[in-house]
């Protein structure tokens, strides 16, 4: 099943803050280090939408949702 960025930015969006933090609960329970989520859109230019992972190895560096299937492929 594959999504597209502006649908999972939207689900995500949509979650509580409890419900964000059991979906990282969920993630690490599998084996998938995320330990935070940020949903951002760009101000200047609205239909542009970015998630970006960090992961527990190196919670400061950010990975763009484009690249996680090069990281975990």
């Amino acid at each position: 099943m594959t999504y597209d960025i502006n649908t999972i930015y939207t689900k995500y969006k949509q979650l509580t803050k409890k419900q964000r933090q059991q979906l990282l609960a969920a993630l690490q329970s599998q084996g998938i280090n995320i330990v935070k989520i940020e949903a951002y859109e760009y101000a200047d230019a609205p239909g542009i939408k970015h998630l970006f992972f960090y992961f527990a190895e190196d919670s400061k560096k950010a990975i763009p949702y484009f690249m996680l299937g090069h990281i975990m492929g």
